[in-house]
C-alpha cells in the first residue's frame, strides 16, 4: 500500500466553516481526482448532495463512494465522456431523476496538455478543443433548461491564470480552453441574466493537486506525452521569478472556498465575473 500523500501547502487548508448548500444539489465534472474532487467534497461539506462525474469512470465511482462516507452526503458518480453530443443530457437526466433538481453546475473538467502550438499533434488539437470547450458547452447546454424552469442556477466555470499570464505551452489549454472559460463566463451570463442564473469563473494559478485527500491515489489516464520534458520545471522556475506572488502553489482547499461561494445561494447579485485564486500570479 502506498505511504499517505504529505501534502506541502497542507498548513494552508482552509476549513469548511459555511452550510451554504443545504438541500441543495451539485454536478462537478472531472471530479475523480485534484481540484475536482476537492471541490466536491467542499460542497457536500457545506450541505449539498452531490454528482461527480468524470471520463475516469471507476476512478471517479469509487472517489464518490469514499466522499460519501467521508461527509455522510449523498454523491453519485458517473463516468462518460462530456465532449460527446448527449452524454451530459444523460447527466443532468439521471440528476434530476436522483435528487429532482440541479442547483450549481461546476464545469472543472479539463485536458491538461502542456506543449508548445507546434509540438501538437492534429489528434491532441482535437482532443484539446473536445475536451477544454465542448464539454463545458455541452455540460452548460444540457443543465440550463431545468434552471430556467425554476428560475434558479448557479454556474461556476474553472479558468486558469495563464489565459492572462502568457505563460508557454498554453496555448491550447489557457489560450483556447481556459481562455475561452473567461469569454463564455461573460456572455452566458448576460444570456441568462434575468432568469434567476447566475455565471462566474474562477482561474487558479498553480495547484497542488495532489493534495485532494485521496487515500490511496491511483494512476490518472494522462498519457504523459501531454506534457512535454522539463515543460513543469519551466513552469516552476517562471512562477518563481514573478516579481510579486505568494511564491507557492496553492491548496486546492484555497480554490474550492471560491468556487463554493459563487457556487451558493448568497452570491445572488454576482455575475459575469472573474477572479483569479493565484496567490498574486495575475492582479486587476
Amino acid at each position: 500500500m502506498n505511504a499517505p500523500y504529505v501534502a506541502k501547502t497542507q498548513a494552508f487548508a482552509i476549513k469548511t466553516e459555511c452550510r451554504r448548500y443545504e438541500g441543495r444539489v451539485a454536478i462537478v465534472t472531472g471530479a475523480a481526482q485534484g481540484l475536482g474532487r476537492v471541490i466536491a467534497r467542499r460542497l457536500a461539506e457545506e450541505g449539498a448532495h452531490v454528482v461527480m462525474v468524470d471520463v475516469q469512470e471507476e476512478k471517479v465511482k469509487r472517489a464518490a463512494v469514499l466522499l460519501q462516507r467521508e461527509t455522510n452526503q449523498q454523491f453519485l458518480g458517473f463516468g462518460g465522456d462530456l465532449s460527446v453530443a448527449g452524454v451530459a443530457d444523460e447527466i443532468v437526466a439521471e440528476t434530476l431523476k436522483a435528487f429532482g433538481r440541479v442547483d450549481t453546475l461546476v464545469n472543472n473538467a479539463a485536458a491538461l496538455i502542456r506543449l508548445r502550438l507546434v509540438d501538437f499533434t492534429e489528434e491532441l488539437l482535437q482532443k484539446a478543443v473536445d475536451w477544454n470547450v465542448w464539454n463545458t458547452l455541452r455540460c452548460c447546454k444540457a443543465v440550463l433548461p431545468h434552471m430556467i424552469e425554476r428560475r434558479y442556477g448557479r454556474i461556476v466555470n474553472i479558468g486558469g491564470e495563464a489565459w492572462r499570464t502568457g505563460a508557454p505551452f498554453h496555448t491550447l489549454l489557457a489560450g483556447v480552453g481556459k481562455g475561452s472559460m473567461v469569454g463564455l463566463t461573460v456572455t452566458l451570463a448576460g444570456e441568462v441574466i434575468g432568469q434567476g442564473i447566475t455565471v462566474n469563473c474562477v482561474s487558479p494559478g498553480g495547484i497542488e493537486t495532489a493534495a485532494d485527500g485521496d487515500p490511496v491515489p491511483t494512476e490518472s489516464i494522462r498519457d504523459p506525452s501531454w506534457t512535454g520534458p522539463g515543460v513543469m520545471e519551466e513552469l516552476a522556475r517562471l512562477g518563481a521569478a514573478a516579481r510579486i506572488s505568494m511564491g507557492r502553489p496553492s491548496h486546492p482547499t484555497e480554490v474550492a472556498a471560491a468556487v463554493a461561494f459563487f457556487g451558493a445561494p448568497e452570491a445572488s447579485f454576482v455575475t459575469g465575473q472573474h477572479i483569479g485564486v493565484s496567490g498574486g500570479m495575475a492582479m486587476i
